[in-house]
């Protein structure tokens, strides 16, 4: 029978110290559970208690399960979330304190020495966090002075909706348009304004305010580094609250990773701890390996079945070990989709026969696939990582890259015998 906590004493350790983002103490409902022992078998099945953890989570407007405001801050028919009134304001500090409380068009964030617990991610259908006192709060926003609302908006003829991705014909046409004034690397459109990254050591230079600060009818910003935008973005995030190193393993000082034997103690699931073989003798890789996470088995029309994993974790070797290579060797990589970053094994009759899809520790267990297109901006969704447990992610962004071309790796390095791809969209 799976179980629904991770065994490992280093993240249970690790969620239970992270007052932030701790959302399940003390909550009426716990889909965490009682935690279970290493030395103790587990129990407990991955259906979840009610209420539910979400009201409508599939984008703006979804209400947190402990997110008990007396009101909603969403506007559904104008798709707009509003600012509180005075009434809302008071319940709100009457509830988490009386420091700071500011809000942009899509969350809301609160200043507090004491989060919650249990902390909701949402308030009154808003996102929301908690940062600590005196903690300094960054948008998200580039420094490049291009940026200038009376130059004409050079794709007048679509405008882009706010709190929602635009589809592709559109960035088509918004990039499209943008191409005679700038040599755009990437775009990211956020739910009230777009980024475009330019290309940086081109040669070509900009002047302040010379780009419009208006595209397809929304207000637009520009990034001119050589980092990306986000990369650029790393000394601007939230005070560290969680120190994983407070959580190492005593015997090795390696951060926190659940590398409990689950196809002994109970089933795999999506989420155990994979990890590849050495590398062939005599190469740089020969005392190598490398750790990833099991995704889901999935079945084609033949009835093959398969596990997906992450490619990159099985670049050295094809062999694929649970939970570390001088254990149990559950499979080999078949075949993949390196463009995807998707390897697809095929699995030992053992391992195959104890691995369910049903249970994805203490998140919900994923049900479909989707494309990026197919999610809708304030969607929420989660994972549950060998290293951190269960974590809520929030999709806000989408961003644009131009292609690379394809990087050919020399195969002493590689190992793969071919080409590795990037992907062109991702999703923040």
């Amino acid at each position: 029978m799976a179980t629904s906590v991770r065994l490992s004493p280093q993240v249970q350790r690790l969620q239970v110290r992270s007052p932030y983002v701790d959302i399940y103490t003390q909550a009426l409902s716990n889909p965490l559970r009682s935690p279970v022992t290493v030395d103790s078998p587990p129990s407990t099945t991955h259906s979840h208690p009610e209420p539910k953890r979400w009201q409508n989570p599939g984008g703006w407007g979804a209400r947190h399960m402990n997110d008990i405001a007396p009101f909603t801050l969403w506007n559904g028919q104008t798709r707009k979330f509003r600012s509180p009134t005075h009434v809302e304001l008071s319940w709100i500090r009457g509830n988490f304190g009386d420091g700071k409380i500011g809000w942009t068009g899509w969350f809301i964030w609160i200043e507090t020495a004491n989060p919650p617990l249990p902390v909701p991610l949402t308030i009154g259908c808003m996102p929301v966090y908690f940062v600590g006192t005196g903690e300094t709060h960054f948008e998200a926003l580039p420094r490049a002075p291009y940026a200038n609302p009376r130059v004409p908006d050079p794709c007048p003829t679509i405008r882009l909706p706010e709190m929602q991705f635009p589809t592709k014909e559109q960035n088509i046409m918004v990039l499209t348009a943008l191409q005679p004034l700038a040599d755009v690397r990437a775009i990211l459109y956020l739910p009230n304004w777009t980024i475009v990254e330019l290309r940086h050591g081109d040669g070509r230079v900009y002047k302040p305010k010379s780009l419009p600060g208006v595209v397809a009818g929304r207000t637009t910003l520009y990034h001119h580094e050589e980092e990306p935008f986000y990369k650029a973005m790393k000394d601007h995030t939230r005070v560290r609250a969680i120190d994983p190193q407070q959580y190492t393993n005593n015997n090795d000082q390696t951060l926190p990773q659940d590398d409990t034997n689950y196809l002994q103690r109970s089933s795999l699931t999506p989420g155990c701890r994979l990890e590849c073989g050495f590398g062939l003798p005599g190469s740089m890789n020969e005392f190598v390996t490398c750790a990833t996470s099991s995704g889901v088995k999935i079945r084609n029309a033949r009835g093959e079945q398969a596990l997906t994993v992450a490619y990159h974790g099985f670049l050295k070797s094809k062999d694929v070990y649970h939970p570390r290579t001088n254990t149990d060797q559950i499979g080999h990589v078949l075949d993949a989709l390196p463009e995807l970053d998707v390897g697809l094994v095929s699995l030992t009759p053992a391992a195959s026969a104890r691995f369910t899809n049903n249970c994805y520790f203490q998140a919900q267990p994923p049900r479909m696939f989707l494309e990026g297109d197919q999610i809708n901006q304030g969607a929420w969704s989660e994972v549950d990582g060998m290293s951190s447990g269960l974590v809520s992610l929030m999709a806000y962004g989408s961003m644009f890259m131009e292609p690379m071309r394809p990087l050919v790796i020399p195969r002493s390095i590689s190992d793969t015998g071919g080409p590795l791809l990037s992907a062109q969209r991702s999703e923040s």
